[in-house]
């Protein structure tokens, strides 16, 4: 059985639902590369922080859309929403670590680091090719 096979869950961080709003397909993409429709997973951290994304005024406009059309897609695609007293990143981490069917999904360079130290896979963003890649 391949790696892809035995990945149920997707975690997502905040820097890839914001993609959305770039028109990339970030649902539709982590499901053609994993092969199945897994159960994505959010961490309560992650919502907060595109809740202060969507009402700063010290954000562009353009990301404030940004964050209100990520929180909107996490309600329509039922995205389970996992209470923690962590940072989002920390959150991330915890669940990735604890939770051996999932998988992290980010653009965000940095949380890609910690996670390879760790030895845990992700799905990132690839800005060349416009797409989602497995990193395993």
């Amino acid at each position: 059985m391949g790696y892809s096979a035995r990945i149920r869950r997707v975690i997502f961080d905040t820097s890839i639902l914001m993609l959305l709003y770039n028109g990339v397909q970030v649902f539709d993409e982590v499901e053609e590369l994993l092969l199945s429709k897994p159960e994505c997973i959010v961490p309560r951290s992650v919502v907060e922080e595109l809740e202060r994304i969507a009402k700063s005024s010290d954000k562009s406009l353009h990301q404030r859309r940004a964050a209100r059309l990520a929180l909107e897609a996490l309600e329509k695609r039922g995205c389970r929403v996992i209470e923690t007293s962590l940072s989002a990143d920390d959150a991330i981490i915890e669940l990735a670590t604890r939770l051996k069917d999932a998988i992290v999904a980010t653009a965000d360079n940095e949380l890609r680091r910690r996670l390879r130290e760790l030895g845990l896979p992700n799905i990132y963003y690839r800005r060349s090719r416009h797409g989602l890649m497995l990193e395993a």
